[in-house]
């Protein structure tokens, strides 16, 4: 009898003051965290993250994150925010809507916090991605329903995903995980 039991997937969203990793800062992390065999809902958290250095933030990342000094005023300091994040998708494998965006933005995080990735069972995960939904349209040739962008709006459009709360963290981390159980429900359609 096989004991095997598959790493939990941690869906993950970050939103950050702009678009570039080494000079701006994570906003907000969400991850839904669920089963690995059926996608079966285990947990999931939002955390807002006090920028450092606001100034150097892109006034149109903050208006699409809907940055505010109110709305931020409980965030958590970002080292707070980063090991929190790391207790919680300890021996998850991290997927999600172009994933290598909050990968750029996360791993240096965690190396300038002094994190071992191997500490918190993320070292294989990182680097064996399961699922990056940006992937999966190039693979199954579907570029002309989700491109030029590829956004995750588009894709949410696509799948009937509510777009509501759209660009903050647990929102997004939520309708990713829509469409992979949506996906998941067409492949047993045709298997």
């Amino acid at each position: 009898m096989n004991n095997f039991e598959p790493r939990p997937f941690a869906f993950l969203d970050t939103e950050t003051t702009g678009r570039h990793p080494g000079i701006h800062e994570l906003l907000e992390i969400g991850v839904v965290i669920t089963r690995g065999d059926n996608l079966a809902l285990i947990d999931s958290f939002e955390v807002k993250i006090k920028p450092a250095h606001l100034e150097l933030a892109e006034p149109e990342a903050l208006a699409i994150n809907h940055w505010s000094e109110e709305a931020w005023k409980d965030a958590l300091p970002h080292a707070e925010a980063v090991r929190l994040f790391c207790e919680k998708v300890r021996g998850a494998t991290p997927v999600g809507w172009n994933v290598a965006f909050d990968r750029a933005f996360l791993e240096p995080a965690m190396n300038r916090l002094g994190i071992v990735l191997d500490d918190y069972s993320l070292d294989y995960t990182w680097r064996d991605i399961k699922m990056d939904f940006i992937r999966w349209v190039y693979l199954t040739k579907q570029e002309d329903k989700f491109g030029p962008r590829f956004s995750l709006g588009s894709a949410m459009r696509e799948f009937g995903i509510s777009t509501e709360d759209h660009h903050h963290a647990l929102p997004d981390a939520m309708a990713t995980w829509q469409m992979a159980q949506r996906l998941e429900e067409e492949f047993k359609k045709i298997m």
